[in-house]
């Protein structure tokens, strides 16, 4: 999933004693927004502002608490900021890119300060915007509160999509193609079919919700999974007790290629599939590595001669709060025959 839910300064001062224009509409539109991204196993990444001694969002008061219905859970961030820009000092920059999160939903408080700085800068960061246009709120200054939300909603349409709670959708964006020599049209296929399986792995590994083709995460079941394709007497064990640094899902459609291999030949090319993830799970995103190398904002290619191994490198949080590094395997091509050129 590349999309994720960011909700700004939702924290009780808001709410009370003094509470934003329409507080009660905005804390259900609030509310409706988190249930929604969490049913769509998106992210959901908190931002909590910390004020100055005496200000009614100093750190640890009771104002400065997310708002007890809008609770976080323990697998999902909280980025404690000191200025209107929500990436300013924070590393929230850092988390998404380490997630792979391209677009973003952004509500909360307040409409010209935090909302207008934090929206400006992830444009000006590349990141795809919506702006929830009935999910942030103010209090009257110069203008009454109704009057700085219409303004705000008018004038950041140059930097996000600005539409209504009802209109927003937890999807990512059309996957981009692949374009590789010697790629078919059924690799083509394969890929963005299996991409489709990945948010569903994502979500069981971050909630425990949902259910993937591959339920389990320890990347040893995939080694004894593909020994067993060329042995079939042999049983993968029922436990695996070793942590691994990175854990492993793969896509229905990524066993096909092995399946189809005739089985005088498996042995060899499933060992060379075993060496291949071997290899990933030293370091995925190896930057020394001649073998490996994105190709795009998600999708890693792995290239020898024998294979192309196309897979995912990302990071999530579970609902215990812990980091959970995995590759999700996503297709298997035939490597690109090496032509000599004195031949």
């Amino acid at each position: 999933m590349d999309t994720a839910l960011l909700l700004i300064d939702a924290q009780v001062n808001m709410f009370e004693p003094e509470p934003v224009y329409q507080a009660a509409e905005v804390l259900a539109t609030l509310r409706e927004l988190l249930d929604r991204a969490r049913a769509a196993a998106a992210p959901v990444i908190f931002v909590r502002h910390n004020g100055g001694a005496g200000e009614p969002d100093e750190a640890h008061s009771p104002g400065w608490a997310i708002h007890p219905q809008l609770a976080p859970l323990p697998s999902e961030l909280i980025i404690d900021k000191y200025r209107p820009d929500a990436f300013y000092r924070t590393g929230l920059d850092a988390v998404l890119t380490e997630r792979g999160i391209r677009r973003l939903i952004i509500a909360g408080m307040q409409t010209e300060c935090c909302i207008d700085t934090t929206t400006r800068r992830a444009n000006s960061l590349d990141y795809d915007v919506t702006l929830v246009a009935d999910g942030h709120s103010t209090l009257p200054g110069g203008l009454s509160a109704a009057q700085i939300i219409a303004h705000h909603n008018q004038i950041l349409t140059v930097f996000a999509d600005v539409r209504p709670a009802a209109q927003v959708e937890f999807t990512s964006q059309p996957l981009p193609r692949v374009e590789l020599d010697a790629l078919t049209t059924v690799d083509q296929a394969g890929i963005r079919r299996s991409l489709a399986e990945w948010p569903v792995y994502d979500g069981w590994l971050s909630t425990g919700q949902g259910r993937p083709f591959w339920p389990h995460t320890h990347p040893n079941r995939i080694a004894d999974t593909l020994r067993r394709l060329w042995e079939p007497s042999f049983h993968p064990r029922d436990r695996y007790l070793d942590p691994p640094r990175w854990e492993a899902g793969l896509a229905h459609a990524f066993l096909q290629p092995l399946e189809n291999i005739p089985a005088a030949f498996r042995k060899g090319n499933l060992q060379a599939v075993k060496a291949a993830v071997d290899h990933l799970l030293q370091n995925p995103r190896n930057p020394l590595s001649n073998m490996i190398r994105p190709l795009d904002e998600f999708l890693w290619l792995y290239e020898s001669r024998d294979l192309r191994l196309f897979y995912v490198p990302h990071v999530t949080t579970d609902q215990d709060g812990r980091e959970r590094r995995y590759i999700f395997l996503v297709w298997l091509a035939p490597g690109v025959p090496v032509v000599n050129p004195f031949a």
